[in-house]
């Protein structure tokens, strides 16, 4: 008898396997547009949560792919490969400055005492990205090659080592759920 459950719960596993999404996603990467050569043209990373130019044998361009919000004209990004835990990305910060981070699980994200969190209020256009609020990105060296990029909407009290830069979706080809 015990066979029969084991072929039973294979059977339904394998179906609903085969019932997953197998429609393609377009994947994006994202480059920093600046004026400043040393981080013109490089593409976003991640180093632990934290979105940012890294420089390294271990860093690889991070890959989004776009799904709606329901926020009216906005997007969120999904990072890639799909997993079975979501990873969006996303606006994490206070007082008018917030980074660009990799949050897990976005929709039951809590954020603390006086912190935001957003993940759904991207806006593209023009293969620009920017936030729906009101601001600018900005990009901090963190040593000597490397910078974190954040959200700043003006009201931020900032320290004056920061470059404006602009976020470019770039096309980075087409990718699957459940790969």
């Amino acid at each position: 008898m015990k066979w029969a459950t084991a072929i039973f719960s294979l059977g339904f596993v394998a179906s609903n396997v085969q019932a997953a999404p197998m429609d393609g996603l377009d994947l994006f990467k994202l480059k920093i547009s600046s004026n400043v050569p040393e981080i013109d043209g490089h593409y976003l990373a991640m180093n632990a949560s934290t979105l940012g130019i890294y420089e390294g044998d271990d860093t690889s361009a991070v890959r989004v792919y776009q799904s709606s919000s329901e926020k009216k004209g906005c997007t969120e990004l999904h990072t890639y490969p799909v997993g079975i835990v979501d990873h969006a990305l996303g606006l994490v910060g206070s007082n008018g400055l917030m980074t660009l981070t990799d949050m897990v699980n976005p929709a039951g994200t809590k954020p603390g005492d006086g912190v935001e969190a957003l993940w759904d209020a991207f806006r593209v256009s023009n293969s620009r990205l920017t936030n729906d609020g009101k601001g600018t990105w900005v990009a901090f060296p963190t040593g000597t090659t490397s910078w974190s990029v954040k959200w700043a909407d003006g009201s931020a009290f900032m320290t004056t080592d920061y470059m404006p830069v602009e976020i470019m979706m770039e096309s980075a080809g087409e990718g699957r759920y459940n790969e």
